[in-house]
């Protein structure tokens, strides 16, 4: 049988119309900035990235594995301040263990950052804060572990629940039941329960 037959593509141009072929990993995040020395140690702190390269008064580029660089600081002095109601990236995420995202959550918290909000999504928990240019940053942790499969097939699942957003947490009351030997799915059942919903800040609107 025919290759044509077959419905194989014939040449090049017929397999670029077909799906796109997907990247092998998200590498970087860039960012414009009037606040340049404040945005740099913010993420110094939060990521706890290390410069790669700077150029004085244009940019600098951050990483925190062998990467060459994760995260790109420019400096613009005429920047202006984020509106509201303007399009664009809605937030960031980032991925941890567990046990390593309640570290970083307490390790934060001792640096005076704490998360606007906290939530368990279904697939994941997050806990959300902002640098200081108002960009939204997740903390997430995978709530089914590193089977990436379940977590997608738990995210699917959200399309027929009646709450499709989660439920919202408490992250001191997340972090005492980590503290007294709660596993991850033992602090998502428990979160997804409601357990941890008292004292946590509402969803923001708008």
């Amino acid at each position: 049988m025919s290759r044509q037959m077959m419905g194989t593509p014939q040449n090049e141009e017929d397999r670029l119309d077909e799906a796109g072929i997907p990247p092998m990993q998200l590498h970087h995040i860039a960012f414009k900035t009037a606040r340049f020395l404040e945005m740099r140690e913010f993420y110094r702190t939060f990521l706890g990235v290390h410069p790669v390269l700077e150029v004085e008064g244009i940019a600098g580029f951050y990483t925190f594995d062998l990467a060459h660089h994760r995260l790109v600081l420019f400096h613009d002095p005429i920047c202006t301040e984020q509106v509201l109601t303007s399009a664009g990236m809605h937030h960031v995420a980032f991925t941890y263990s567990i046990d390593d995202l309640m570290r970083v959550y307490q390790r934060l918290k001792h640096k005076g950052l704490l998360p606007y909000m906290a939530m368990n999504h279904g697939p994941n928990t997050s806990f959300y804060y902002r640098d200081p240019d108002n960009n939204a940053l997740e903390l997430q942790v995978d709530n089914y572990g590193p089977d990436l499969r379940k977590g997608l097939e738990a995210m699917r699942a959200l399309q027929t629940s009646s709450n499709p957003l989660g439920v919202m947490v408490n992250p001191e009351t997340f972090l005492a039941a980590w503290q007294a030997g709660a596993t991850l799915t033992e602090l998502h059942e428990r979160s997804c329960a409601g357990e941890f919903a008292e004292g946590a800040a509402p969803f923001p609107i708008g």
